[in-house]
């Protein structure tokens, strides 16, 4: 479990644990950005000053929500975050079942992120292709959440813990939204030959085209 906290600039940081200096032993705080940063993905901040209060009397971070894993009983609960969307004529109850399925045949782990109170906001399917290839599916947020950037958030969340494993990792997905919105993330819309599910695209991150074993992925999980 990771919490998630605002700076009080506005950014939002990943805490991903604590640290103890090696001569003086203060502990510090380790915490990734969830934003694009040329000078560094992972900083360190001395656990007195990260939960500190600033001149104006505001807390230097905020602590937001927590990210994490769903556990099997919550999973019917954030599946049905997506029925509204893509149930397409099924009962509530059948969608969660073939969502399920779908889920242990991908072997996707489901990953959210809740608010301090406990309240399931947005979900995500992580598919761990192989090192260094991950893709999500199924992005969902609690219908009556929506439009307060917690899919952003739950996202952004999961690429960085898959960069803590391995800091080169590509991701992938199909985008039923405005792609914009995942060009933000670092994405980009996939070269026509490799588009097979329009209007819906096919995207990924990194400069460099996809591999054939990268493209045998794309084609065989999405």
């Amino acid at each position: 479990m990771y919490t998630i906290y605002r700076h009080y600039r506005g950014m939002l940081y990943m805490c991903v644990g604590t640290a103890v200096h090696s001569e003086s032993l203060e502990p510090h705080e380790v915490y990734r950005c969830l934003y694009d940063n040329e000078v560094g993905r992972t900083w360190v901040r001395p656990q007195a000053m990260f939960h500190e209060k600033i001149a104006n009397g505001d807390d230097r971070f905020t602590p937001v929500g927590r990210f994490r894993r769903a556990a099997p009983r919550e999973e019917a609960e954030i599946i049905s975050f997506g029925f509204d969307v893509w149930g397409e004529g099924k009962t509530l109850q059948e969608y969660v079942a073939q969502s399920l399925a779908v889920g242990r045949e991908q072997r996707a782990e489901r990953f959210m992120f809740e608010g301090l109170d406990g309240r399931r906001l947005s979900k995500v399917n992580v598919l761990r292709f192989a090192d260094g290839l991950v893709g999500f599916a199924s992005l969902a947020t609690r219908p009556q959440e929506r439009g307060q950037g917690y899919g952003s958030i739950v996202l952004r969340a999961a690429m960085e813990m898959a960069r803590l494993e391995n800091a080169d990792t590509r991701f992938l997905l199909f985008s039923e939204v405005k792609p914009e919105i995942y060009e933000r993330l670092g994405f980009h819309v996939l070269d026509d030959t490799v588009q097979r599910f329009k209007p819906s695209l096919a995207m990924a991150t990194g400069s460099l085209p996809l591999s054939p074993d990268e493209l045998v992925f794309l084609e065989n999980y999405f």
